[in-house]
């Protein structure tokens, strides 16, 4: 009898052992099945990131060599044309029609330079060989000399250099967003400000334009392409708007990399 009991108690010692057994098996199999499991959908989710990447990247190549192309037509073509009509109108000795001539010497002038600061902004070249500040100056003073805004610039000199890449990406996005202003803001004055922070690039373009509904506009194409260009020059950018009290867009860069 006293047998029988110790080899129950025995039994049931086993039977529980091999069920604790069977449960930690189970524990650690569905463990290492969530661990794969997270591992496939965070290589599916990276995959998907360089896949958006490396499209974004291939459409900026194309841009900016659609835009190298336009910029070296307007240089080499339409401007030697506008630069051969004003040295034929200087030729004109017409006296009576002097004022005339002038005027259409001095608008032929303007026009000859707008198109030249025009090929220059749009040529990937002049880019990367002047940096993007420099582009960046040009545009703001393109801006100042059509005196339909009051404009503001402060670059802070010796800024960390940036490669050809990120300095073109970073001058096309400053161009996509003083564009937007142009375009949609109906602003009349726009400042631009950018200095170091630390380990920091900080550019901050501010305008006094009617603004707009962050909550609608996070969810349009142009801000979606913008955090994407943000992304690939390791880089955030933040839109402070409010309807009616214009637009804060702050691009902060990381420079770790590049000092």
């Amino acid at each position: 009898m006293q047998k029988e009991k110790l080899d129950l108690i025995l039994s049931i010692i086993a039977v529980s052992i091999f069920v604790l057994l069977l449960i930690v098996s189970a524990f650690f199999l569905f463990r290492i099945y969530l661990k794969r499991k997270n591992t496939l959908i965070l290589e599916k989710q990276r995959m998907s990131i360089q896949f958006e990447q490396t499209l974004m990247s291939s459409k900026l190549e194309i841009q900016e060599q659609t835009f190298t192309y336009i910029g070296r037509e307007i240089h080499d073509n339409i401007g030697q044309v506008l630069s051969l009509v004003r040295l034929n109108l200087n030729t004109l000795t017409t006296t009576t029609e002097e004022p005339k001539l002038n005027l259409m010497d001095e608008l032929l002038g303007k026009a000859i330079t707008d198109l030249r600061s025009l090929s220059h902004l749009l040529d990937t070249d002049y880019i990367r060989t002047e940096g993007w500040t420099t582009a960046v100056e040009k545009l703001f003073q393109d801006l100042d000399r059509s005196r339909k805004y009051l404009i503001t610039t402060h670059i802070e000199e010796d800024l960390p250099v940036l490669d050809n890449e990120k300095s073109t990406i970073l001058f096309r996005m400053i161009q996509e967003i003083v564009n937007n202003i142009i375009k949609h803001a109906a602003a009349t004055e726009i400042d631009l400000e950018a200095e170091k922070k630390n380990n920091q690039i900080v550019i901050k373009i501010k305008d006094n334009g009617k603004g707009f509904d962050k909550a609608i506009a996070s969810r349009g194409r142009g801000i979606l392409n913008m955090e994407s260009r943000s992304e690939m020059i390791d880089a955030t950018i933040n839109f402070d708007s409010h309807p009616g009290k214009g637009t804060l867009v702050t691009i902060s860069i990381n420079i770790k990399n590049n000092e």
